[in-house]
């Protein structure tokens, strides 16, 4: 019997403690409030930091473009000496020498003539120019014939790991050009630039090219690894030749307060940026007074409600995980009662539901076992009134010969053996329907089902042999162990083999699979979440669709001498063991048993 619910006080109502949740959260958007007026009051702070890291980043750019300039400009007057290529190689050497002293921006400098050999070079033994494709290199150079600008490679890093430019001039006599001058510029003192000018503990400094790849970097690890700027707004700008400050967030989600500058001539950027928590950390100690007093509000709050949460979750989540249990057939798991409100009450709605169900399954239980052995009480009548008939028929007819005064013992032999015949097949329905009734106990052992699989098979060869039926073993030499009673399983395996073999008349194909592990298949039975796959598949006359959902029924057959138990039985011995079996089957190609049994 049910009990009523006992009366709620409002203290433990559910809807009291949300409300009370729902109060709490008022605090919110009073802390975004505060934040956003303070923020107003430091603006201007923030606009003095972002301005001077716009002058840092238009202080670097201009030191960059004035040493490349200078580099640039010394190499073009330098090729404007006609003289300089009609000096002996001696002379040409010590003249481009004495550049490399007096000037610590090249690290090397090379004469090449027309078609891009070196004649001369302040690298000893240098033969071959330092690009890695001469004729690419010529025409470039040929590009810049008659402009201001000069030809300059892309950056590049040396075997000693530093940053390297290389500039070109072409050396005119009567307006054609007959060698080249070519400087590779060290930017070394680019990245000493970028390093000095690093804003704060955690602040970058950097330069990158047209494409964003970073030429000079206060972290030198995303030079080497040729890591890219993302930023394609600030890329643009550089490209159009402004310079500006911004802040944003990083793919890591870090805000960043950044200043960027181009470096005209070159379609390069220069960029400072640092944590906005790092820069503008002077505005943080002003406003922490401030805040004080909001944020420890705030914490209590969330503490507040992290615990009052608990409390109201966890009776929730053991009301769940006890219906979880009733779904899953634990009738007799029962919920402790946690809490005096409304899911208290709840849980102890769901106890007596539990009893009732037990009750009520219990009772449909003993309801269809009387069914079900009445429905076999009947059938297995109407099976034993054919053999009794037959039996009264030939022991008349028997009983008659043996009064004859001359006595033939062939007639009585051969009416002899159909009563013993009958009286077998009489037996064999009793033993089936002692079988389905009162089926004996499980004596499970751990054994390896293909051992099992391989003696019932062999057994089945010679019969199958003689039917045209072929055995395929689609399984390995490998031990895939189960839980099983042997005897049982191995008469599941032998009437699985048998129905297959005598469903190919005329020959065919048996194919026997095992595998581990069930997957696309679903099944509410949890012992099932790992199991084991056996199938039987030939390619038989096949079952027609109407017929699938019988195929499992006490005494449905359609063979004309069949029991009508055999697949019965299996199902039987298969639910025994926990497991499951399926059938799928196309009328005229052939039908598929699949068992999933639990795997150890």
């Amino acid at each position: 019997m049910a009990t009523s619910s006992p009366k709620i006080k409002i203290q433990d109502r559910l809807l009291t403690r949300l409300c009370l949740s729902h109060i709490l959260i008022v605090f919110i958007p009073l802390f975004i409030t505060g934040s956003v007026l303070i923020e107003t009051a430091n603006e201007s702070i923030r606009q003095t930091i972002l301005d001077r890291n716009l002058e840092f980043a238009n202080r670097s750019t201009r030191f960059i473009d004035l040493k490349l300039k200078t580099a640039s400009e010394i190499i073009k007057s330098q090729a404007k000496f006609q003289s300089i290529y009609d000096m002996t190689r001696t002379r040409q050497e010590l003249a481009i020498n004495s550049l490399i002293t007096d000037f610590d921006l090249f690290s090397q400098l090379s004469i090449l003539d027309s078609s891009g050999t070196i004649i001369a070079s302040t690298s000893f033994g240098e033969t071959e120019p330092p690009s890695t494709n001469k004729n690419k290199l010529i025409r470039d150079v040929l590009t810049f014939v008659g402009q201001d600008t000069i030809f300059h490679s892309a950056v590049y890093i040396s075997e000693e790991r530093l940053p390297l430019l290389d500039i070109a001039e072409p050396i005119l006599q009567f307006n054609q050009v007959v060698g080249i001058l070519y400087a590779v510029v060290d930017l070394k003192a680019m990245w000493d630039l970028v390093d000095q000018n690093k804003v704060g503990k955690t602040g970058e400094a950097f330069i990158f090219d047209q494409e964003g790849v970073y030429i000079a970097h206060s972290d030198r690890k995303n030079v080497y690894e040729k890591k890219i700027f993302s930023r394609k707004d600030i890329i643009e700008k550089i490209m159009q030749s402004e310079s500006g400050q911004i802040i944003y967030k990083t793919g890591q989600n870090v805000e960043m307060v950044a200043a960027y500058a181009p470096i005209k001539g070159y379609g390069w950027g220069a960029m400072l940026q640092q944590p906005t928590l790092e820069a503008f950390e002077p505005a943080q100690h002003m406003r922490f007074r401030m805040m004080q007093f909001l944020i420890i509000s705030v914490i209590l709050a969330f503490i507040i409600a992290y615990f009052y949460s608990l409390w109201i979750v966890k009776p929730v989540n053991q009301l769940v995980s006890g219906i979880d249990k009733f779904s899953r057939g634990d009738l007799d798991h029962r919920i402790d009662k946690v809490t005096d409100d409304e899911i208290g009450t709840l849980a102890e709605n769901f106890n007596e539901m539990a009893e009732r169900l037990t009750e009520f399954q219990n009772k449909l239980k003993r309801t269809e076992v009387l069914q079900t052995l009445a429905k076999l009480a009947a059938i297995l009548s109407h099976e034993i009134r054919n053999p009794l008939n037959s039996m009264v028929i030939n022991m008349q007819i028997l009983k008659r010969e043996l009064a004859k005064d001359r006595i033939n013992k062939d007639r009585v032999e051969k009416f002899y053996g159909v009563l013993a015949s009958e009286i077998k097949r009489v037996d064999q329905l009793v033993s089936d329907f002692l079988l389905i009734a009162r089926p004996p106990k499980l004596e499970k052992t751990e054994v390896a089902i293909n051992i099992i699989l391989d003696d019932v098979l062999t057994t089945q060869v010679a019969g199958s042999l003689g039917k045209g039926v072929r055995i395929e073993r689609n399984y390995g030499k490998k031990a895939i162990k189960a839980n099983i009673d042997v005897s049982k399983m191995r008469q599941v395996f032998i009437n699985l083999s048998q129905n297959a073999i005598q469903a190919m008349p005329g020959g065919g194909k048996l194919s026997v699979s095992i595998k581990e592990g069930s997957k696309g298949f679903k099944s509410k039975n949890p012992a099932l979440k790992k199991a084991i796959q056996i199938s039987f598949d030939d390619t038989g006359h096949g079952i027609r669709k109407r017929n699938l959902d019988k195929v499992f029924n006490f005494y449905y057959t359609t063979k004309d001498n069949g029991s009508g138990l055999g697949l019965a039985i299996v199902q039987q011995i298969v639910d025994e063991h926990n497991g499951e079996i399926l059938v799928k089957s196309t009328f005229g190609k052939g039908t598929s048993f699949t068992i999933y049994l639990p795997q150890r």
